[in-house]
């Protein structure tokens, strides 16, 4: 579930990043933030695709750990 990193593209968005948040419901906004960093993270090299799905699955696993209302 990794967010595959692209290259960069010479096109713009034909939108500005106000008129995106704006588009957005809160949560697509966070998610899109979340998209965003971890491509740049990747395309980086800060992680690879491989690190972050596995933090991403021992994080998922610890949550159903717990209790429903301790989430």
């Amino acid at each position: 579930m990794a967010t595959m990193p692209r290259k960069p593209s010479a096109e713009r968005p034909q939108i500005n990043f106000k008129q995106a948040v704006e588009m957005l419901s809160r949560e697509e906004a966070f998610m899109a933030t979340v998209a965003a960093m971890n491509s740049l993270l990747i395309q980086k090299g800060v992680y690879t695709a491989e690190e972050f799905d596995t933090l991403f699955c021992s994080w998922a696993l610890a949550q159903q750990e717990k209790k429903q209302r301790q989430r």
